[in-house]
């Protein structure tokens, strides 16, 4: 399968340098799923930038403090090709989903479109790309003062710096032979 079998597209609002894909459930009561802080201890904005537990990865942004993302959630059959692109970071990783819908949220609450896996209480394998966008108009750092938070429609606030792209496929089609 060289496709996605589903595809959610959407712009995004990171703030605060990160945001998370999140379980619809919420988080999980597994012994082993880390609490929010300790796997958001786990990142930075250098390696590594993606990290996962149980109903729950956080990705962290390189391109400053608040801004827009364009995030894609794809869903696959089986390990995708890794792409190779330029400028892109790439870093793979496992997430339990409880209920088997995940979507993009931020600190503010904000979430993004949801994405059915399709398979409840199962262990996804996800590569996660950032990759880096150049927008000739912003050449400077981004302060969450110089921006109105309020503002409804995510206006104001600096596009096209980054994307993020995240291929989830069954963890047990891991390493098969076509």
């Amino acid at each position: 399968m060289t496709e996605p079998r589903e595809c959610i597209k959407d712009n995004f609002l990171v703030d605060y340098g990160s945001f998370a894909i999140i379980d619809i459930d919420g988080l999980s009561s597994m012994a082993t799923a880390l609490p929010p802080e300790q796997l958001y201890a786990q990142t930075s904005q250098d390696e590594p930038w993606f990290a996962a537990t149980a109903n729950m990865a956080v990705a962290r942004s390189r391109a400053g403090y608040h801004h827009i993302v364009a995030i894609t959630l794809e869903l696959w059959e089986r390990e995708p090709p890794v792409e190779c692109e330029i400028k892109a970071e790439i870093h793979t990783t496992e997430m339990h989903s409880s209920s088997g819908r995940v979507r993009a949220c931020n600190s503010g609450g904000e979430a993004g479109p949801i994405i059915d896996l399709g398979k409840p209480n199962a262990l996804w394998s996800v590569r996660g790309y950032r990759i880096a966008k150049s927008n000739p108009g912003l050449d400077s750092e981004f302060f969450p003062d110089e921006f109105d938070d309020d503002d409804e429609n995510m206006g104001g606030y600096p596009e096209g710096l980054e994307e993020f792209r995240f291929r989830f496929w069954p963890k047990d089609t891991d390493s098969v032979d076509d």
